[in-house]
């Protein structure tokens, strides 16, 4: 019987900590720079974005939309983040703003 409970808590804190990790992301240094019509100069994402591939230490949702496409050196196919980057912002609906820390 304490077995069910076990699994359904750890499957709890699993999704816990997968969620968490993609709010606490936030908005890529790569999302930032391309909303300002730029390329982003950190020699970590140069390379990885020479060998096609998301920048690990800075592109921590390995499942956003722009970051994907910015790895490839293509443009986001959704079109609120076509819209956003024509405006020079950042689409929030798919690159959630950086939780804000409590003091």
């Amino acid at each position: 019987m304490k077995l069910p409970k076990t699994l359904a808590g750890l499957a709890f804190a699993v999704a816990l900590m997968v969620g968490s990790s993609a709010l606490l992301a936030g908005q890529s240094c790569c999302v930032k720079a391309k909303a300002k019509g730029k390329e982003c100069e950190h020699a970590c994402c140069v390379k990885a974005h020479k060998e096609h591939k998301l920048c690990e230490k800075c592109q921590k949702d390995a499942n956003n939309c722009c970051d994907k496409a910015i790895a490839q050196g293509k443009e986001c196919s959704h079109q609120c983040c076509k819209e956003a980057t024509k405006e020079h912002k950042v689409c929030e609906k798919c690159n959630k703003p950086e939780a804000k820390k409590e003091k």
